[in-house]
């Protein structure tokens, strides 16, 4: 966790470690409370203004996303039967008896939780009261470990003392707020994290978010993960139901993944219930109807999710497979090039594919990938670093020194640059 100025789910398969996380905003540093958090690599921006860009987290089976637009023919709009696709018919044979949707105590706290709160620093003000409460985090060895299926409530998180981002995030916002801290959910535009539901072929999506306080001293952001949170990625402030939104998706899928079709089915209409104008939440339901065999619900659900964002890469992608698995080729062949287009007009899939080919030793393959990302987008210090570990396994010296300095200048958290040092280091000391 970390808190700072102005945070996503890891990789399926990164590994995890025992990691502290440091608290601190634009005055000073707070405090270091021991927690555990997944493994995860350096992803910085420059701090500077700079278009919005998505992109792609690398890992096994992930692929591009969303830069709008294809050179392909747009297919024609197809109606969608909402209505149809929120009854449950498509799945249970008949509507099912929705009402009451879950209504999970999100925010709530229990009294014990609140009597431990009324006692960190009562006279102080709501700031100090926050401050506080992290040094007694610290003090008392407070651990949180981080468990990605694990969507909690607030008093769950504490007294269970695990959970996910979203989980970890709500906690701190429904605690900062028990102090008189004004606090809010801040979604924060890091590679966003697809788990591939390896036996249906199908992905899911899950979002970034953290707490973030305001006040005279500046703004004070509280993140689960500090390997992952960089100040300058694109983040915006969101309300509580949307919010409530991701958290009742989250679990959804939890649900789904635990074979409790029903739970799911209504989690995840909470929280379209919630968003109904969400691309990601409609594409969630796709890859639940897609799980269940329901197929022509689930080409209903991600064309929906297109016709809100027509370059949604994860309704796109699992569009082509849903296709192929049909036979219905034309159809698939034309996702398919849509989804291809965004990937090679995307700065971080070229950029993972060429740390691919730099760790099986294909550095020509590397360069030639970095130089497209990097002329796409030449402020992300990470393809300024490999760029340079590239040129210097081609004995290119002057051009990898200037790319690591480029690296440098460009990565503005003390961690990152620490592990670049540490980087340098070890291929001095491996020098043949």
């Amino acid at each position: 966790m970390v808190t700072g100025e102005t945070g996503n789910e890891p990789a399926k398969g990164i590994p995890s470690r025992q990691e502290s996380w440091k608290i601190r905003d634009s005055k000073h540093d707070v405090g270091r409370i021991a927690m555990k958090t997944p493994e995860n690599s350096g992803l910085a921006i420059e701090k500077r203004s700079h278009r919005r860009i998505f992109w792609l987290l690398g890992g096994v089976g992930m692929l591009a996303v969303l830069l709008s637009g294809c050179s392909s023919t747009p297919r024609p709009p197809v109606a969608v039967d909402t209505q149809w696709l929120l009854s449950g018919v498509a799945i249970f044979g008949e509507p099912l008896e929705m009402e009451p949707l879950p209504e999970d105590d999100i925010l709530g706290l229990q009294p014990e939780i609140k009597s431990y709160l009324a006692q960190i620093a009562p006279q102080a003000s709501p700031q100090q009261r926050l401050t506080a409460l992290l040094k007694a985090f610290e003090n008392r060895d407070f651990i949180v470990e981080y468990h990605a299926d694990r969507t909690l409530t607030a008093s769950e998180t504490y007294n269970q003392q695990v959970g996910n981002c979203m989980a970890f995030t709500v906690m701190m916002v429904a605690m900062a707020r028990e102090l008189g801290v004004e606090a809010y959910f801040n979604q924060v535009e890091v590679p966003p994290v697809w788990e591939e539901q390896e036996q249906e072929q199908t992905f899911v999506v899950y979002r970034h978010i953290n707490m973030v306080s305001e006040s005279s001293r500046g703004r004070r952001v509280v993140d689960f993960n500090l390997a992952a949170y960089d100040p300058v990625y694109d983040q915006y402030r969101i309300s509580d139901m949307e919010a409530f939104a991701q958290f009742y998706s989250n679990r959804g899928l939890e649900w789904m993944r635990q074979g409790e079709m029903s739970k799911a089915f209504r989690y995840l209409s909470k929280a379209l219930a919630l968003r109904p104008k969400s691309s990601d939440l409609w594409a969630n339901l796709g890859a639940f109807y897609s799980r269940n065999q329901r197929l022509d619900a689930a080409e209903q659900s991600y064309l929906q999710a297109l016709q809100l964002n027509s370059g949604h890469a994860l309704a796109t992608s699992n569009l082509e497979r849903l296709y192929r698995r049909q036979q219905r080729m034309d159809l698939a062949d034309y996702y398919a090039a849509k989804a291809q287009y965004h990937r090679q007009h995307n700065p971080y899939y070229l950029y993972y594919q060429a740390r691919n080919a730099y760790e099986h030793g294909d550095y020509k393959s590397a360069k030639k990938q970095l130089k497209r990302a990097i002329w796409q987008y030449k402020d992300d210090h990470r393809f300024h670093f490999l760029m340079g570990l590239t040129s210097f396994k081609m004995g290119e010296l002057d051009d990898s020194r200037e790319h690591f300095t480029a690296a440098f200048s460009l990565a503005d958290n003390p961690g990152t640059q620490q592990a670049y040092n540490r980087k340098l280091e070890y291929l001095k000391n491996h020098l043949q």
